[in-house]
């Protein structure tokens, strides 16, 4: 291997000396003509050129997905496209360019071999492409990883072979496809590009080049994560960003996100009969359009708080809290900051382990909170102090619903500096004040929310503020009190403005963090965060119902009297005909909880975990199970399963009746 690889060096060398020798004065026409005479860039452009193609032949079998958009439009997305395909052609055709890039003038002379890889490489995009064009018809949505789920599936497996039937000439459409990309594909050419006359700088600049290249085509540029489907929603209308994207990206770009199987414990209608999963305010009496401005606060645990743990680190909300209506049992659905916006915003828990907007469930049709809002005549905007394009938020927002979306990007430049924490954004304090300016520019009603971030590891807090704040038995301790503060300053300052006296306030947190209590590390006491209302309409109190984040977008359209369809697990929690629970996913298991009892099952639907989580036990009481409660919660949870991983897999969570 090793006298291959010397051999083939020194062809290298010979090939550059006799057909690399540029002139120091070079023009650009004539650099264009060397860099296309290029056997590696033709071939890029050969397989961009098919990509788009196999693009087309998904729209116009789809176009019903995307009727409403204009021809310019279209050419627009296509175009978008283009980069889009970026990251597909660097990683489908590495077995191509490491054979390119390591033996090129071997390359050269054994064409066959060139063509075969290209071929070859070729063959999984039109695959896939393929089976999502005839699928995509059915999903109304593009596929992702869980299209080899979808593949394995013992039902379908079993029918592949009427499958292949019935399709038959796809494949032979396929087969005649490979046979002309094969005698279409670039082989001959300059190896590589080479501009330097000094011989022995040649192929290293070269390969230096084409590694930069390649880097940069795998991320899709220099984004602060790799370029994902998700970000088509940066570029392009809603209802484009499907013919934006490609199923292979999809598959590349979201590894993380587990496939959401298909389960059957339970009959879908006798499932949506129980769970009804649609909110819509009833009633006919007219309540007027408050505004509504929601906190969510990085990692706020009920652990950290006094007003319901007995803790020292929230002294405003300690006492903030007595003015407010206090949910006492608030659970997230989910346990990281990505998984807060699909369950706030569009009333879907945490039921897939790892996290939604990391699947490639992504892109399927959804109306979240901000659109429902929009449509009811309110202006809507969601701040956040970090990166644009952070946690996916702002692409799936925008994606999703009408909102305006503000991140670091949008921060006034003179105060960036200054306001900075040096790895997150911007700190608390100053960026709820601008979030309050920000307000005041909104045309009213609105519905605008924001993200603080000072609570987030690495928990630093501004300098000039450092010895105002002890810290605590945790590190997060003394960034809980510096938010606590910020929160402070924030309620002091908003007072001032007219809109005040017609504004709900929410407060809550997006997750939990670490604590101090074993029981906080239970099922229940994992997922428990503070959960507060306040403004003219609310009437202070405690309430000892157990809800959930997805139930407070369905409380806030009760109150301000929104009569838009809200599709979502969601409810009014201050509806006596509501009992309350909230659900999520871990280790393996759907869990739904009704304080003090927790309940988890498999998705074989077996019930594996069923106790009573005290807060004064260190560990959980086992339970029996059987006995009406069991049967109840076994029962609305196994529906809640059978409902969201239909819903999901098939593209249909949104406000369409069952």
């Amino acid at each position: 291997m090793r006298k291959i690889f010397l051999n083939e060096l020194n062809n290298v060398k010979f090939a550059l000396r006799k057909r690399a020798k540029f002139a120091s004065d070079l023009n650009f026409r004539d650099a264009i003509k060397k860099i296309w005479a290029t056997t590696v860039i033709r071939q890029a452009a050969f397989a961009l050129l098919i990509m788009g193609l196999s693009r087309l032949a998904w729209a116009l079998i789809n176009r019903e997905i995307f009727t409403e958009a204009n021809f310019l439009e279209i050419i627009y997305a296509f175009g978008w496209g283009l980069y889009f395909d970026l990251p597909v052609l660097a990683y489908f055709f590495i077995p191509l360019w490491i054979w390119m890039f390591v033996f090129p003038v071997l390359a050269q002379r054994k064409q066959s071999i060139t063509k075969g890889l290209f071929t070859l490489s070729t063959l999984p995009l039109l695959l896939l492409n393929g089976i999502d064009t005839a699928y995509s018809m059915v999903s109304g949505r593009r596929s992702g990883p869980e299209l080899f789920d979808f593949i394995k599936d013992p039902g379908n497996s079993n029918a592949l072979g009427s499958y292949i039937l019935d399709f038959w000439w796809a494949f032979l459409l396929i087969a005649g496809t490979l046979y002309i990309v094969y005698r279409l594909t670039p082989s001959n050419g300059l190896p590589l590009i080479v501009y330097s006359r000094h011989k022995k700088t040649r192929t290293g600049l070269a390969l230096l080049g084409t590694i930069c290249f390649w880097s940069m085509a795998a991320r899709g540029g220099f984004h602060l994560k790799p370029l994902s489907s998700l970000h088509a929603g940066l570029y392009v209308s809603p209802e484009l960003t499907l013919l934006t994207v490609s199923t292979p990206l999809n598959i590349i770009s979201m590894p993380g996100g587990e496939n959401v199987p298909s389960l059957n414990i339970m009959q879908l209608d006798a499932a949506e009969k129980i769970v009804k999963p649609i909110y819509k305010a009833s009633g006919n009496t007219k309540v007027q359009p408050y505004n509504i401005v929601l906190i969510i606060v990085e990692s706020l645990g009920r652990d950290y708080t006094g007003f319901l743990n007995n803790k020292p680190y929230t002294p405003f909300l300690d006492t903030f809290s007595k003015r407010c209506l206090n949910f006492r049992y608030c659970y997230a659905n989910g346990t990281r900051s990505i998984e807060m916006v699909p369950s706030i915003f569009c009333g879907m828990p945490g039921l897939i382990e790892s996290h939604y907007l990391n699947s490639g469930y992504a892109n399927n049709k959804i109306n979240n909170a901000f659109e429902v809002f929009h449509e009811s005549g309110y202006s809507t905007g969601f701040y956040h102090g970090a990166t644009n394009g952070t946690m996916f938020f702002q692409g799936f927002l925008q994606q999703t619903g009408h909102v305006d979306y503000f991140g670091l990007n949008e921060y006034p430049k003179k105060w960036r500096d200054r306001d900075y924490d040096g790895n997150w954004g911007i700190y608390d304090e100053p960026y709820l004040s601008y979030f309050l300016s920000g307000c005041d520019t909104l045309k009213k009603p609105f519905f605008n929310a924001v993200f603080t971030l000072s609570s987030h590891h690495p928990y630093h807090v501004p300098k000039h503020l450092d010895n105002q704040f002890p810290k605590g038995k945790l590190p997060i301790h003394k960034s809980i009190r510096y938010t606590d503060y910020a929160l402070k300053q924030f309620f002091a300052a908003v007072q001032k403005h007219a809109w005040f006296n017609n504004t709900i306030f929410v407060i809550t947190g997006d997750h939990t963090s670490y604590g101090e209590e074993d029981y906080f590390y239970s099922p229940s006491g994992h997922f428990e965060i503070p959960l507060l209302f306040y403004g003219k309409p609310i009437k202070p109190g405690v309430v000892d119902k157990t809800v959930s984040q997805c139930d407070i977008v369905p409380t806030l359209m009760a109150m301000t009297g929104v009569k838009k369809p809200m599709f979502g697990f969601g409810k009014d929690m201050l509806d006596s005909n509501y009992s309350g629970y909230s659900m999520h996913k871990e280790r393996g298991l759907y869990y739904i909880i009704k304080y003090p009892y927790a309940l988890g099952i498999n998705t074989n639907g077996e019930v594996k975990d069923y106790h009573l989580q005290y807060r004064n036990r260190k560990k959980p009481l086992m339970l029996k199970k059987s006995g009406p409660t069991f049967d109840s919660l076994s029962t609305l949870l196994k529906a809640h399963i059978q409902v969201f991983t239909h819903r999901v897999r098939n593209n249909l969570w949104y406000s369409k009746q069952p």
